[in-house]
């Protein structure tokens, strides 16, 4: 090995030592005095936090090493996680994040011993690994907003099944509530689960409209929102919800439909690159072979 790459490999070892001691200091230094007086105080969130179960050792080690953070941006996280249909975890997920930033590393550091072997500055060792780790964590943050789309195109195409359910137990003579639990209790999905938790929402005391409003929160689905605000309205102005539910149940086809027409619509233009440039070309000169070989023979 060169004195190079010895000395980038030192390097990036005493880097990541003085990280870690960096966040072992932030994780033993001497708590705020709100953080003392929150085990008296039962409305506090850290109190909240210490009557969950107990989480995994590398979860709380990631609790203890990692800074401290906005509450915005934790309740921004947590927002799009629920929305992901993955919980409030917050831990988990940064779990998650170092899992990714550490196959980067390993990724930028294989590339970095590449680079030197042929040749390469030995700077390299040092900037792929963190360029892989940035990538790994850019990654990680884009499959979880692929999570959350994918969720609501789920809960879009079953929201239809849901509504005509709701319609034929409410027909049956079922009041909203007991036609929301047998539906829960016979379809399965995410749509479903949603409105399981609702429903134990309605157990635990919260109102019939705020738990009904909490599915479209925790979804951020247009389709689920005007379902539920619709399902709401029927309920307080006392409308028959047979014919509510069926007409949601038919806008939200109608909706569907549209999305499929589009996503063909964009599909279409997708399609034209393999005909243009390897369909139409093949064709071409298919049809003008046999003229240069004619002009060939002419030739000759």
């Amino acid at each position: 090995m060169t004195p190079q790459a010895a000395g980038a490999l030192l390097g990036l070892a005493f880097a990541c030592g003085a990280l870690l001691l960096m966040a072992r200091l932030g994780a033993t230094s001497r708590p705020s005095i709100i953080s003392r007086i929150a085990p008296y105080d039962p409305s506090s969130p850290a109190t909240a936090r210490t009557q969950r179960p107990a989480a995994s050792a590398m979860t709380t080690l990631i609790a203890l090493a990692r800074p401290s953070r906005s509450d915005s941006s934790d309740a921004s996280l947590r927002a799009r996680l629920r929305r992901a249909g993955r919980g409030d975890d917050l831990d988990a997920f940064r779990v998650e994040q170092i899992a990714f930033g550490a196959v980067g590393i390993v990724c930028g550091g294989l590339l970095g011993l590449v680079a030197i072997a042929r040749g390469g500055a030995a700077i390299a060792i040092v900037v792929l690994p963190l360029f892989g780790a940035g990538v790994a964590l850019l990654f990680a943050d884009r499959h979880l907003a692929r999570q959350v789309k994918a969720r609501k195109v789920r809960m879009g195409q079953q929201l239809p099944v849901v509504a005509e359910l709701l319609a034929f137990a409410v027909a049956a003579g079922e009041s909203p509530v007991a036609a929301i639990e047998r539906v829960t209790r016979t379809v399965s999905g995410d749509l479903a689960a949603e409105f399981g938790v609702a429903m134990g929402e309605l157990r635990a005391g919260a109102p019939l409209d705020q738990a009904l409003r909490g599915i479209a929160e925790r979804t951020a689905s247009p389709e689920v929102e005007r379902f539920v605000d619709g399902l709401i309205m029927a309920i307080e102005r006392g409308t028959p919800m047979a014919e509510v539910l069926r007409a949601q149940a038919a806008d939200a086809r109608a909706a569907g439909r549209r999305s499929l027409m589009e996503a063909a619509g964009r599909k279409d233009v997708a399609m034209l690159i393999p005909v243009v440039f390897l369909i139409l070309p093949t064709v071409v000169l298919i049809a003008l072979f046999p003229g240069f070989q004619s002009l060939q023979l002419i030739v000759r």
